[in-house]
């Protein structure tokens, strides 16, 4: 019985000891930035969706153009130890005929691979502009 009650001690110490681990992760702030551009809605939606597909650990789920929606999902999502969210959602807007923004949907901001998925939109759509 001793040696019964030292292996679930062992495994309640490991167990709690694992969830500490995670428990100290550095939150980063919300990705609130909108990027804006002078490019027609289209090109936008196009370049944004050249420039996310198959990047990184991210793959494109769903796309809607008609709302201005494109769903990332993380190919390398664990529920048990990830506090990263598996669906990131872009949304794209027109500010006027020639002007769009895009940025990331409210339950998509505290995502801890969002800043990057800006950068990378970023990226795309600025060589767009200089061209």
């Amino acid at each position: 019985m001793k040696r019964f009650s030292a292996i679930i001690l062992m495994l309640i110490l490991g167990l709690g000891l694992a969830g500490c681990n995670t428990a100290h992760r550095k939150m980063e702030p919300p990705c609130t930035k909108v990027l804006v551009y002078q490019l027609p809605y289209d090109l936008t939606y196009l370049r944004v969706m050249e420039a996310l597909d198959g990047k990184g650990k991210w793959q494109l789920e769903e796309t809607d153009k008609e709302k201005g929606l494109i769903s990332l999902r993380e190919t390398d999502y664990k529920s048990l130890d990830d506090s990263d969210v598996p669906v990131i959602v872009i949304e794209i807007k027109r500010v006027d005929r020639a002007t769009t923004s895009v940025a990331l949907a409210p339950k998509s901001q505290a995502a801890y691979s969002g800043a990057v998925l800006m950068k990378k939109i970023d990226e795309a759509l600025s060589r767009e502009t200089q061209s």
